[in-house]
């Protein structure tokens, strides 16, 4: 994506989402300045990808499901904000090998590890795509909290960005599948309760 584009729709994001709502975005410094990163949010609304795209200093390319990119119009955006097809009813190799190769070229990748919208209180299972991308790979999962987004009400939404979870690369079993998801899922859980314990660990992004 080019610098106008970037510039564009940050722009856009930040008038809807910032001033429009005035949402609360932490832990920015936790976010590697280079190299691949695999981000894992958890997912409440359809708000989530363009918030949580603004919240990141770096532009992530979200996997999404094939239904958006039938429609013109969602397909138009989806691609213009980076975002690649993936078909959730079968092993979709070819989202694989594209998100293998945004991988390889330095980019961050995006999987709402938990596949379709939750309720708000409680994480839903998590799906094995990214903890097998990061255990093929070896790279580590950013854990990302989106609070909020499911009423999108003032003063009430927040991103907090966790410190990224060292992954050893292995062959992604299902035991170590279920490592990765049960300590990314656990990290994003205790997010959410410091937020709404008033505990936020994370520097606030102003």
């Amino acid at each position: 994506m080019n610098k106008f584009s970037t510039f564009l729709w940050r722009t856009a994001f930040w008038l809807v989402y910032k001033v429009g709502y005035n949402a609360k975005f932490y832990g920015r410094d936790n976010f590697p300045e280079t190299g691949p990163v695999i981000v894992v949010p958890n997912h409440l609304s359809n708000n989530d990808p363009p918030i949580v795209g603004y919240a990141l200093p770096r532009h992530v390319h979200f996997m999404a499901k094939q239904e958006l990119f039938v429609n013109p119009i969602s397909k138009f955006i989806c691609t213009w904000l980076g975002a690649f097809p993936l078909n959730r009813g079968a092993i979709d190799k070819v989202a694989i090998r594209h998100a293998l190769g945004l991988l390889k070229d330095n980019k961050v990748l995006g999987i709402f590890a938990e596949g379709n919208r939750q309720k708000p209180g409680k994480l839903g299972k998590f799906h094995d795509g990214a903890a097998s991308l990061a255990l093929r790979t070896g790279i580590g999962i950013t854990p990302v909290a989106v609070i909020g987004t499911h009423e999108i009400k003032r003063n009430q939404v927040a991103v907090i960005i966790g410190k990224t979870i060292p992954v050893k690369k292995a062959k992604p079993t299902v035991e170590a599948i279920k490592e990765v998801n049960d300590t990314v899922k656990s990290a994003i859980q205790h997010m959410i309760d410091n937020y709404h314990a008033g505990t936020v660990e994370e520097t606030l992004w102003k």
